[in-house]
C-alpha cells in the first residue's frame, strides 16, 4: 500500500508540475523599454543575474568580423565609478563568479553572488551599461588576447577549423557563416573607433533583457531595476542582416587532413526551421533526433556501434533556438576499415531502415516525458532559469511561450515526430565534412 502510495504521489505531483508554468516567472518593462524578469528561488541566500543583449554577430559590419565578441571581452575593463578590475574583483572577494559569452543572435553576462550584495550588482551591471570606460591602448591590448584566444580555440584545432570552413560554405554570404571570434585578417583591422561606435550603438535598455533569479523578491528587483537602468536613455535598435539566401542543395564535401588528427571523423551539418517558423515542429524533430542520434541509447548508435561495430561514436541534435534558420549536426567516428565517403551512405541508410521499422510508440513516450523531466529540473539551480528565460526571450519568444512549453510537449504525438524525420531525412540543404590525418 505504501508503494501505490508513493506511486500516487508521485503522479500527481507530476501531474501538478505539467500543469503549472515552469518557471512562474514575473516581468515588467522600464520606461525605456528595458524587459525585466524575476525567478522566485528562497532555497540558499544566492542570486543569479543575467543581462541579455539582443545581439551577436549578426549586426556586424561587413568586413568587421568579431566586434560582439571583442566588446565582450572590453565590458570587462571598467568604469569611472567602477575602474578596471573593481567589478570582477569584488565578486571574487564575495565568493560570487561571473562570465559572459557571445552568439550568433545574442550576447550574455552573468553573475553568481549571496543575496546581500545585490544592490551593488545591479548597480554595477546598469553603470557599465553605459559608462564604460574606453581606450586606445586597452583596445590594443585586448585584440591580442583575442587573436591568441583564436589561436588557441580555432587554428591549433583541425575539428574546429573544419566546423569553420563547412559553415562558411553552409551559409554563403550571411553572418551564420562567419565565425563568432571573426576571421584573423577582420580582428587585426579592428579599430577603437570601431569599438567606440558599436558600444554606444548596441549597449542600450531598449536592446536589453534582465533577468534575476534566486533569493529576490519581485518589488525589490522592480525599485532597484528603476533607480539603475530606469536612468538609462532608450536608442535605435539595430538589426542584423536578413537571415535568408540561397539554399544549397549539392552534397559539397570538405576534407581536412592534418597530423594531429589520430582518429577519422566525419561531420554533417543541415540548415533547417528553427523554433521562429513553427515551435510544434520545431519540438517534433528534437524530440526525433534524441530518439535517433543522442547518446549511447539512441538507434543509430545502439545499431552502428553496440550491434555491427562499424563505428566508436555517432551521434546528433538539433538547434533550433536561433533568430534564423536552425542547424542540424551529425558526427561518426568510423572503425579504420570503413572510408570517410562510406560513412554518409551508411548513416542514410540505417535511418532509412530505423524509420521504415517505424519508432515505437514506448520509445516515443520515454522520450517525451525525458523531455518534460528536463524543463521541470532546469528549475532547480539558480543560473538555470535566468539562461533559459534570457535566450528565450531574445530569440523573439514570449514568456508565456516559455511558461508553456510543457503543454506544448504533451501536444507532440508520434505522427509529429515521424513526419518531422521525414521531412529531415528529404532536406539536401547540407554539408559533409572529413577530418583524417
Amino acid at each position: 500500500m505504501k508503494l501505490v502510495g508513493l506511486i500516487l504521489f508521485f503522479l500527481t505531483f507530476f501531474s501538478k508540475l505539467q500543469s503549472e508554468g515552469i518557471y512562474n516567472a514575473k516581468s515588467f518593462q522600464l520606461k525605456n523599454g528595458m524587459k525585466v524578469v524575476v525567478v522566485e528561488n528562497k532555497r540558499a541566500p544566492v542570486v543569479s543575474q543575467m543581462i541579455w543583449y539582443n545581439f551577436g554577430s549578426g549586426v556586424e559590419e561587413k568586413g568587421k568580423s568579431g566586434l560582439a565578441h571583442f566588446m565582450e571581452h572590453l565590458m570587462f575593463k571598467g568604469t569611472k565609478k567602477f575602474p578596471d578590475n573593481y567589478y570582477s574583483n569584488f565578486i571574487s572577494r564575495i565568493g560570487g563568479s561571473e562570465n559572459a559569452f557571445t552568439s550568433y543572435d545574442y550576447t550574455a553576462y552573468y553573475q553568481i553572488f549571496p543575496r546581500y550584495e545585490l544592490e551593488k550588482i545591479m548597480q554595477m551591471e546598469a553603470d557599465r551599461m553605459v559608462n564604460l570606460t574606453l581606450t586606445e591602448e586597452n583596445v590594443e591590448i585586448e585584440k591580442k588576447v583575442i587573436l591568441e584566444e583564436r589561436f588557441q580555440r580555432v587554428e591549433s584545432d583541425p575539428s574546429a577549423k573544419l566546423d569553420e570552413s563547412m559553415r562558411s560554405i553552409l551559409f554563403p554570404n550571411h553572418y551564420y557563416g562567419t565565425p563568432i571570434i571573426g576571421w584573423r585578417h577582420e580582428i587585426e583591422n579592428l579599430t577603437f573607433t570601431d569599438v567606440l561606435k558599436f558600444y554606444k550603438k548596441h549597449y542600450i535598455p531598449n536592446n536589453a533583457v534582465l533577468v534575476l533569479s534566486g533569493d529576490v523578491e519581485f518589488e525589490e528587483v522592480k525599485k532597484l531595476s528603476k533607480k539603475y537602468f530606469g536612468r538609462h536613455k532608450k536608442g535605435k535598435v539595430s538589426f542584423g542582416m536578413e537571415t535568408r539566401d540561397p539554399l544549397i542543395e549539392t552534397s559539397i564535401k570538405v576534407e581536412m587532413n592534418h597530423p594531429t588528427v589520430k582518429q577519422k571523423i566525419w561531420k554533417k551539418f543541415y540548415r533547417v526551421d528553427s523554433y521562429k517558423k513553427s515551435i510544434k515542429k520545431g519540438l517534433a524533430l528534437d524530440i526525433g533526433l534524441k530518439i535517433l542520434a543522442s547518446g549511447s541509447t539512441s538507434l543509430l548508435y545502439e545499431s552502428l556501434v553496440n550491434k555491427k561495430k562499424i563505428f566508436s561514436a555517432v551521434g546528433g541534435y538539433y538547434q533550433g533556438l536561433t533568430k534564423g534558420e536552425g542547424n542540424v549536426y551529425f558526427y561518426a567516428i568510423p572503425n579504420e576499415e570503413i572510408n570517410l565517403d562510406e560513412v554518409d551512405k551508411i548513416i542514410n541508410d540505417e535511418m532509412k531502415i530505423i524509420l521504415n521499422q517505424g519508432i515505437s510508440e514506448k520509445r516515443f513516450e520515454i522520450e517525451k516525458k525525458k523531455y518534460i523531466f528536463d524543463s521541470i529540473y532546469s528549475r532547480d539551480g539558480i543560473l538555470n532559469p535566468a539562461q533559459s528565460i534570457g535566450e528565450s526571450l531574445t530569440i523573439g519568444f514570449s514568456l508565456d511561450d516559455i511558461e508553456n512549453l510543457n503543454k506544448k510537449i504533451n501536444e507532440i504525438t508520434i505522427f509529429d515526430v515521424k513526419d518531422a524525420l521525414k521531412s529531415f531525412q528529404e532536406n539536401k540543404n547540407f554539408i559533409i565534412g572529413g577530418l583524417k590525418s
